[in-house]
């Protein structure tokens, strides 16, 4: 059996999640429920792009915002698997040289926080209000 140890961090990690919602926390910080439209970072929540509009006409506006961030990894949340829409996409990003992961909400709660614990940065584009529905 193989044991890794968490990195403790300021960094906020995914405690769990489910339909609509995750919960988060850092080290120095109580537990909190994500329930909206938002953009997860390891050093905080931000306000959302419109995620419903990520396509190959996406916004110099909203493309240099997810760049802000210095992000190693950008991923999106998205349950309808890999369509021709989010391949343009990710080749969308791929043009501002953006890394663009598209992964349904476990997959990409489980690979933020490995991400995490290999000293990377990841952020996490999150339309949970899609996923609830």
């Amino acid at each position: 059996m193989k044991i890794s140890q968490e990195a403790v961090t300021d960094a906020l990690v995914i405690k769990s999640y489910g339909d609509g919602f995750l919960l988060i926390q850092s080290s120095n910080q109580p537990q909190q429920q994500i329930t909206h439209n938002c953009i997860l970072t390891p050093e905080g929540i931000f306000d959302a792009l419109d995620l419903n509009r990520f396509d190959e006409n996406i916004s110099d506006t909203q493309i240099k915002k997810i760049k802000s961030f210095q992000a190693d990894v950008v991923i999106l949340v998205k349950d309808d698997g890999l369509t021709s829409h989010s391949i343009k996409i990710t080749h969308t990003f791929a043009q501002y040289g953006i890394s663009l992961e598209i992964m349904s909400l476990g997959a990409a709660c489980r690979t933020y926080n490995l991400l995490l614990n290999e000293g990377r940065k990841p952020i996490l584009l999150l339309d949970l209000e899609s996923e609830c529905g």
